[in-house]
């Protein structure tokens, strides 16, 4: 047997089950409402633009300008009285005593505009309207006030200490960029779902290669849903209470998925390039070390430059991740492949798994974003969406930067592997039936993704709050697969299809019940 062989049914193990234990976090978009942006100005400086928060009881609706910019003397906090200061910007820092607090205290000393910086890393975060003991609410308070990061806030004290004269001025996102980001996502969430899909039928495409593409492929069995819900459950829960200590082993196992995911699909493309790389032996690991990690012992020259390559991108991950200029970059391309592996490797074998699959992440979805704060007080799915105040970004989204530094608009993973699992489905169906490529299933989910995905975004607009994506993703994709199954009178052979791999995995066990289901 082959090096390459052998690497890739690990690569496809691994890579499968740790995209489905990492995409259960995230099958939703995350987005703070109120987004604007705050510029400095001071002492014929260029002016600086940064990302801003508005305060839930804040209620601007076009420019807001105020100087000079102060600080407390007595408390950086802003927890206790300040001095007189008409018309000024208060800047304050993040901690101590409630946002509505400071709020209050801002509103009796005159100031026209509160600024909050952010105490962790991490984009700013919303200011919610919340009581002081019972008798104090920001509402009350009628300042107006936003939030800004960490790194803004910096910058403003550094103006400060140098004695500068600053002004400020906030102000909504523009609109139109805003629209244009939102328009980017979505067309590179349905560039890869497609992408994906082509990806998942190779065996259809290059039937040579059929015996090993299947060897590679795990079928998704009909319980995976009820299963993917408990465990996605349980998960986001122990994330929900103890993210300051899970974020770490999150952002390291998204790391190790760069170097298994790099390695299955830059492999074959080295290899095709030179194939005298796979026949040649690059190193062995010791049996004892290979057998406690799960990797083959042996590996080839095209093996370990994949394997190099996959090791610098996630090395580079984990070392600037939070860097607002390429970070994103970084995670979107560990992203990409690992959805590119999920819909290679993980395959549902009829529309009866695919139905149950969705419709049980459909309700996930909606408990955890709407219905966990009745519990929780927060919605849990946002919150760790977020990074739950640790100032670290869950990496399982994509990540488009908007016009504004530091902010960006994001969509979860899960929002793609899940539907593309349907929509690979739907391609393999209809080039088993020899379809046109507008006659079949494969157009009309597509079609339905994109238009769950607009209502989506337009959700968020009207909203103004983190949408449950698969809410609008789940419908748009099974409503147009039923209806054509029902006009070609293929709903029950669509239902009860078995298009999963025909060579069972490695390992796998056929039960004596299945055993006769195959006979």
């Amino acid at each position: 047997r082959s090096f390459n062989f052998g690497w890739q049914k690990m690569a496809a193990r691994v890579g499968a089950r740790l995209g489905g234990l990492l995409l259960v976090l995230l099958p939703g978009v995350a987005q703070s409402a109120g987004a604007g942006v705050l510029r400095l100005d001071g002492d014929g400086a260029k002016p600086q633009n940064f990302a801003a928060v508005y305060a839930e009881w804040s209620r601007v609706e076009g420019k807001l300008t105020a100087e000079p910019v102060v600080r407390p003397r007595k408390d950086a906090y802003g927890c206790k009285q300040y001095e007189r200061c008409p018309g000024c910007a208060i800047f304050v820092l993040q901690g101590n005593c409630t946002f509505a607090k400071k709020a209050s205290l801002a509103k009796h000393a005159g100031a026209a505009l509160l600024i909050v910086a952010k105490a962790t890393d991490g984009p700013p975060a919303g200011m919610a309207e919340a009581p002081i003991k019972g008798r104090t609410s920001a509402s009350e308070a009628m300042v107006d006030a936003v939030m800004v990061s960490k790194a803004a806030g910096r910058k403003v004290l550094l103006a400060l200490d140098k004695g500068e004269s600053l002004s400020v001025t906030v102000f909504p996102k523009g609109i139109v960029a805003d629209i244009l980001s939102e328009v980017f996502v979505g067309v590179l969430a349905v560039g890869l779902v497609m992408l994906g899909a082509w990806h998942s039928v190779e065996d259809l495409r290059r039937p040579e290669l059929k015996a090993k593409f299947d060897e590679e492929v795990v079928a998704v069995e009909e319980h995976s849903g009820f299963h993917f819900v408990l465990f996605g459950s349980v998960m986001l829960t122990v994330l929900f209470f103890f993210m300051k200590y899970l974020i770490y082993i999150l952002l390291f196992l998204f790391a190790t998925g760069a170097v298994s995911t790099t390695t299955m699909l830059l492999e074959p493309l080295i290899s095709n390039c030179n194939p005298a790389l796979r026949a040649r032996h690059a190193f062995s690991l010791p049996a004892q070390l290979a057998d406690w990690i799960g990797f083959p012992r042996d590996h080839n020259c095209a093996e370990a430059l994949a394997e190099g390559v996959g090791s610098i991108l996630a090395v580079a991950f984990l070392l600037y991740r939070n860097n607002d200029s390429f970070g994103w970059a970084l995670q979107d391309v560990i992203a990409i492949m690992l959805l590119l592996t999920i819909q290679r490797t993980l395959r549902l074998p009829n529309l009866k798994t695919g139905t149950l699959m969705l419709v049980c992440t459909f309700f996930f979805d909606i408990f955890w974003v709407f219905l966990s704060p009745l519990i929780f007080k927060k919605s849990v799915m946002i919150e760790v969406a977020t990074g739950g105040g640790t100032g670290q970004s869950v990496p399982m989204v994509l990540k488009i930067p908007s016009d504004v530094p530091g902010q960006f608009k994001i969509l979860g993973l899960g929002d793609i592997a899940i539907p593309g699992l349907l929509i690979s489905l739907l391609l393999r169906h209809d080039l088993i039936k020899g379809y046109p490529r507008f006659g079949g299933y494969f157009a009309a989910g597509v079609f339905g993704y994109t238009l769950g995905l607009a209502a989506t975004f337009v959700s968020l607009y009207l909203m103004q709050h983190g949408q449950p994506a698969l809410l609008f993703l789940v419908p748009g994709t099974l409503l147009p697969t039923v209806f054509i199954a029902l006009r070609k009178g293929e709903l029950r052979s669509l239902w009860t299809a078995s298009y999963g791999p025909e060579v069972p995995p490695e390992g796998y066990q056929v039960l004596a019940d299945e055993a006769g289901k195959r006979d």
